[in-house]
């Protein structure tokens, strides 16, 4: 069932926000509003399950998923055509970190889901676009940081800043003996 156990945290990093005057008061209220709906609606639903009978919590579940699995099936398409559109199944060189940046892009969508404000007006399909948008991005600038800090093969050698010379008399000597 679900716990809403982020409401606290995030309505506490709400709160610093305001009062560091990083977000408006405007933003706040309506942030807050949502936040405090968001508990309410949570409560209600946890009120009416534990009120069910056996036979209807067993079809709540059945029913529940059911619309989880078609839920998952549609954010993958979404994230899916997100990586097509990036082209990165032609441009990345590793296939495993397409593979990542997809499983990345399906956990941030999953982890921030609950968070889709519907009293905004504003679309669905949207906010999970861009959450897969983001993360594919930021995916990307991980990869691009490791592969600019990556050194491997004849470049290792050149960059190694040693005291022993590792091609040098010593050092072969070292590795002979």
């Amino acid at each position: 069932m679900i716990s809403g156990e982020w409401c606290p945290s995030y309505l506490q990093r709400l709160e610093n926000k305001f009062t560091k005057g990083k977000i408006s008061e405007d933003k706040y209220n309506a942030a807050r509003e949502f936040i405090v709906n968001k508990i309410a609606n949570i409560q209600l639903m946890q009120n009416s399950y534990e009120a069910m009978s056996l036979e209807e919590k067993r079809q709540y579940k059945i029913t529940f998923e059911k619309l989880k699995n078609e839920m998952c099936e549609y954010f993958l398409k979404i994230i899916n055509g997100r990586v097509n559109s990036f082209r990165l199944r032609t441009s990345l060189k590793n296939y495993e970190d397409v593979n990542d940046i997809i499983q990345d892009a399906f956990i941030t969508v999953m982890t921030y889901i609950n968070r889709y404000n519907d009293a905004q007006a504003t679309s669905a399909f949207a906010y999970v676009t861009q959450l897969a948008t983001n993360s594919i991005l930021f995916s990307l600038n991980e990869i691009k940081e490791r592969e600019d800090k990556m050194v491997s093969g004849l470049d290792f050698y050149e960059n190694l800043n040693t005291l022993d010379d590792p091609m040098g008399s010593d050092g072969l000597n070292k590795f002979i003996e």
